[in-house]
């Protein structure tokens, strides 16, 4: 679809926050009645409301029948609450960490299924996820990632999981950096011999960047005893990512993934000159770029423009017309279907 630049109406002049994120880890919880919710606030207030990507780094129950559930409410520039939810009689001890990203290359998005298949849109094909939510009865837990085809992630569910939640962060290659961690434990390990006491295995990898907000969760475990626990900790990075996994006490745990993301933020990234709308070529404001700042910008362009991403400031309209047909952007699109601008 072709339009021409038509107006830009102007009604304040302030401009979007500059990218910003915080992340924590919470204090173990253990779940006595049926429902427990959290505030959680911010250090520092956010201009915007920000996406929040939540992770569950610690599970253990006293059987392998289970039935819990993470949710995110009332998210808003100061904090959001978390509410903790149990569906089985017996205690659950939970732990998360979440992740505040206002970045308009991340997207973050929460999905429930009482299928074995799911199927979720992600962007450029890279994003990570981590299970926040189950219902069933097994010492098996896993999920795979059958294919990937047309913007779409095809995951497949153990089959003894009667529902699943799952939280999947996705977005640009230049902010995120998932990787999933999968391992096993021989039977002559002595982790499996290990009782009532800890028992963590430590792994590592090289990641190529600079002072990353590491996240991490987990994607899949597999017990040989009928208690679950499972426990993701000491995550950090020094010049490599470092992190534990583990259980303790008489759960014995052959079979484990988790996922480890490295965020990237961009402290020069400012959202959006205050009195110019920004397209870009690319999804996620990547490749070529131009500005129209006001009327007439776009009559100067040498060539048609095509962009699948824009920027416009706050409390501004930017209005595209095609002989009688008038569309209006507004607000920030990271991925839509191709405009183009002549």
């Amino acid at each position: 679809m072709n339009f021409r630049f038509l107006i830009l109406l102007i009604t304040i002049t302030f401009a979007y926050d500059k990218v910003k994120a915080e992340s924590q880890t919470e204090k173990s919880i253990t779940l006595e009645d049926e429902t427990l919710i959290q505030d959680i606030k911010f250090s520092e207030a956010f201009l915007e409301a920000p996406v929040i990507y939540i992770t569950l780094t610690k599970l253990s129950m006293a059987g392998q029948k289970y039935g819990f559930e993470i949710d995110i409410t009332d998210v808003n520039t100061k904090g959001f609450k978390l509410i903790y939810r149990k569906y089985i009689n017996d205690p659950i001890t939970l732990q998360v960490q979440w992740l505040a990203i206002f970045d308009p290359r991340v997207e973050v998005a929460y999905y429930t299924s009482f299928k074995q298949q799911l199927i979720v849109p992600v962007y450029e094909d890279n994003f990570a996820y981590s299970i926040i939510g189950l219902q069933g009865s097994s010492s098996q837990v896993g999920i795979q990632v059958e294919k990937i085809d047309n913007g779409n992630a095809y995951l497949q569910v153990t089959n003894s999981v009667k529902m699943i939640k799952l939280c999947i962060i996705s977005g640009s290659k230049h902010a995120l950096y998932p990787k999933f961690i999968p391992f096993s434990v021989s039977n002559n390990h002595p982790w499996l011999k290990e009782q009532k006491g800890k028992a963590f295995i430590n792994f590592s990898y090289d990641l190529n960047v600079n002072q990353p907000i590491l996240i991490g969760g987990i994607t899949e475990f597999l017990f040989k005893s009928q208690s679950i626990k499972i426990q993701l900790q000491n995550l950090k990075y020094d010049d490599k990512v470092l992190a534990e996994i583990g259980t303790w006490n008489d759960a014995q745990l052959v079979q484990a993934q988790v996922s480890i993301l490295a965020y990237i933020i961009d402290e020069d990234l400012i959202i959006s000159d205050k009195n110019c709308v920004e397209l870009f070529e690319q999804c996620y404001f990547q490749g070529k770029s131009t500005k129209i700042c006001k009327e007439g910008d776009a009559q100067s362009l040498e060539k048609e423009f095509k962009f699948r991403s824009f920027i416009v400031p706050r409390y501004k309209q930017f209005e595209l017309a095609n002989n009688k047909d008038v569309q209006q952007l507004m607000g920030i699109e990271s991925c839509v279907d191709e405009i183009i601008l002549k």
